[in-house]
């Protein structure tokens, strides 16, 4: 292996400094959490002399397989940084071993392709993402407003919701955020309408948690790469292909019920609770509340599911909505009342239990196999 390095080091022309490249930085890759930091140090020195004769494949697999290395030498990862965008974004989007500074530096002197890596890091400091978001275009805000794991200086929001007014994705994007505060609520309120205004009202009134925040995020998502398939009428194939998606039946349930298919809902439920479809729909119809609720459980619908199927079940019959929180209510309570008397069904169980015979040692392991 060495004297193959030497051979290609002493031939001298590019083509054998880009082979060169390509074995030391795969010798470099090899075994890459047993080497030691001088190791480390003396490779980036050799390959960095290299760098410009490397491949782009070869430069693109070097920085894919040290972007979640800590030990990285921070040389290399600043050369790499300076690369192009396809070869540098995936350092810039989550190595450890840039400070605050050198990312600070990277937004100064690089392009907004590059900007738009780093502005998906988890570790962003306001400093640094103020920069990104005064120098960044369209993409790299919608990058930055996607960030939920980085928490947005006022400046920089009211920067992004002056963007917003002209951008619907980069609008969804700020609206779904958690640090939100009630003055940028206000901001964005006029520029959005539906759902994601009463969520904004909400978030002003300090109703909505991370955790909330995050299903929205997520049925977004779904409805993106599921769409075609929801729309389907049959139930039994939907519910089968978002088991292959690994979609919940709460996830299904709402998407089914924001679409206003309340039908198509009771169905899934029907098939979800194991109960017959003619029972089901008369008692949801004509409010039946202990079969639903039966029902539902058996289901596994979490309270918020139930809470919006009774929504939409008084919009659909032009109801007062006042049965929405009745019904929550006797859902929670039903919830309840199962888990109690099945803690208790465990409890009664263990304790008619007869103690445990135990024999001697002798008599332990007298029993014939099994033929």
């Amino acid at each position: 292996m060495t004297r193959s390095l030497i051979k290609l080091a002493l031939e001298g022309t590019s083509e054998a400094r880009e082979r060169l490249f390509a074995r030391v930085s795969e010798f470099v890759i090899k075994d890459l959490d047993q080497r030691t930091d001088r190791e480390l140090g003396i490779f980036a020195e050799v390959i960095i002399r290299l760098y410009s004769d490397g491949s782009p494949n070869d430069r693109a697999r070097l920085a894919q397989k040290l972007a979640s290395q800590g030990n990285t030498p921070i040389e290399l990862a600043r050369r790499i940084a300076d690369d192009d965008i396809t070869v540098a974004a995936p350092m810039l989007a989550s190595s450890p071993v840039y400070t605050q500074e050198d990312l600070l530096g990277f937004v100064e002197r690089l392009g907004t392709a590059h900007l738009q890596a780093i502005a998906k890091r988890t570790d962003l400091s306001q400093d640094v993402s103020d920069v990104i978001a005064e120098k960044g275009d369209l993409p790299v805000h919608r990058s930055l407003a996607g960030n939920r794991d980085v928490r947005l200086s006022r400046e920089t929001m009211l920067t992004l919701v002056r963007h917003a007014a002209e951008d619907l994705v980069l609008r969804e994007d700020l609206a779904l955020r958690s640090d939100l505060s009630p003055a940028v609520c206000r901001m964005l309120l006029p520029l959005v309408d539906g759902e994601t205004r009463k969520r904004l009202h909400r978030i002003i009134e300090g109703a909505l948690s991370q955790e909330q925040l995050n299903q929205i995020a997520r049925l977004k998502v779904l409805r993106q790469e599921f769409g075609t398939t929801l729309k389907t009428s049959d139930m039994i194939e939907l519910w089968q292909e978002a088991e292959q998606a690994d979609i919940t039946v709460n996830e299904l349930m709402i998407m089914l019920l924001q679409d206003g298919r309340l039908t198509h809902a009771i169905e899934l439920l029907c098939a979800r609770g194991r109960t017959a479809l003619t029972p089901l729909r008369d008692a949801i119809f004509n409010d039946k509340l202990d079969l639903v609720m039966r029902t539902a459980a058996k289901a596994g619908l979490d309270p918020a599911t139930f809470s919006l199927l009774a929504k939409v079940r008084c919009d659909h019959m032009k109801i007062p909505t006042t049965q929405v929180s009745e019904w929550t209510a006797a859902y929670r309570k039903h919830l309840e009342s199962n888990s109690t008397a099945k803690q208790s069904r465990c409890g009664d169980f263990q304790a008619n239990r007869g103690p445990r015979k135990s024999r001697p040692a002798g008599e332990r392991n007298t029993r014939s196999p099994a033929l």
